[in-house]
């Protein structure tokens, strides 16, 4: 392990389990989306997050991930980005793509 950054305790023992929950919350995951990937129950990784919280002695999640990230206990590199699926459309540009063909921009109209 890493010498804790200046200012910061020494560094604390998170088990496997614990650091891996918590890489996945640093890349933005939900709880729900952590069960999932490591085949446990929403309730096991919020346990896993609180465990994490009082050992680290953090706020909330992103105190929790910043710490980890202060301490060396995750790096950067680590991470996996975390995409979004892409945003439903809306209606305006659905109705917009709906009528193209046959809108036709107005030239030298004045208001």
């Amino acid at each position: 392990m890493t010498q804790p950054p200046v200012g910061l305790r020494t560094v604390p023992e998170l088990s496997p389990r614990l650091l891996q929950v918590l890489k996945l919350a640093a890349e933005g995951r939900t709880n729900e989306e952590i069960a999932a990937l490591l085949h446990l129950s929403v309730n096991s990784v919020k346990t896993h997050m609180a465990r994490a919280f009082k050992t680290l002695r953090a706020r909330n999640r992103c105190h929790a991930v910043a710490l980890c990230l202060a301490y060396g206990l995750v790096e950067v590199g680590e991470l996996r980005p975390f995409s979004l699926p892409p945003a439903p459309a809306s209606a305006a540009a659905v109705r917009w793509a709906s009528c193209a063909p046959s809108c036709t921009p107005l030239q030298g109209s004045a208001a």
